[in-house]
């Protein structure tokens, strides 16, 4: 079934699991490599019961594997519900938009940076690779559960509901990230596909560009490197 209808994806390893469980995640059914876990899984497993009983299915290694969104995980992963909030008629704190970013290790990965940061909400346009998918989760690794998440939103739409200044990070135009005054007011930091860069409709509702200084030479970043650059750089300013 597709991830989007059922409200259901699929996490595996330690930490996911622990992440999962410290926010309290509904988990629906535990799914095990027929031949063994890790000792540190199978202690997982136990707290996962020992909250609620939970459906446990046994899968042949192939099987298992064919299932895995990892290749070598720890032999077990668990499917786990999840819901999108609905789309709030204002947003006053800092959030990022995702503008076509369709590789899932970027999305997940960018949803990270994001939490690390101190960014709580997560916005991502249509084409992005969907938030909830398992490889976007396990690239996350965990920061799905401290985010409000959501997608399928035009760029139009966020200058209906985004109280604050909106930022473009620009490779190729704009003021400097280090050099301009900014981040006084609440942000919502547009970041585009790599090798693409931005729609035109995205970078429309950009009150500014600003740029990451970069050595002689080099032309880009990666989005997630570059999400990290500016949203640390903006946690710096807020002290």
């Amino acid at each position: 079934r597709d991830c989007r209808e059922a409200k259901r994806t699929l996490i595996e390893g330690v930490h996911l699991l622990q992440a999962a469980l410290h926010a309290r995640v509904s988990i629906a059914t535990l799914v095990l490599r027929g031949d063994g876990q890790s000792l540190e899984a199978l202690a997982l497993v136990d707290a996962v019961n020992a909250r609620a009983s939970v459906k446990t299915i046994e899968l042949a290694p192939k099987l298992y594997d064919s299932v895995s969104p990892v290749e070598h995980g720890v032999g077990v992963l668990a499917e786990i519900d999840f819901a999108m909030p609905p789309w709030p008629e204002r947003i006053v704190n800092d959030a990022i938009y995702l503008d076509n970013v369709q590789d899932p290790g970027n999305v997940g990965t960018l949803l990270r940076t994001a939490a690390a940061a101190g960014v709580r909400h997560v916005i991502a346009g249509p084409g992005c690779a969907f938030v909830w998918a398992p490889k976007v989760m396990r690239a996350a690794m965990g920061a799905h559960f401290v985010l409000d998440l959501y997608e399928q939103i035009a760029p139009r739409t966020l200058r209906d509901v985004f109280v604050g200044e909106v930022l473009a990070a620009d490779a190729n135009a704009g003021g400097g990230l280090f050099t301009e005054a900014w981040g006084e007011v609440s942000t919502l930091w547009l970041f585009g596909a790599e090798g693409q860069g931005f729609g035109a409709d995205t970078l429309a509702i950009a009150d500014r560009r600003l740029q990451i200084p970069l050595a002689a030479g080099v032309d880009s970043l990666s989005v997630g490197a570059a999400a990290a650059v500016c949203l640390f750089e903006q946690k710096r300013r807020r002290g």
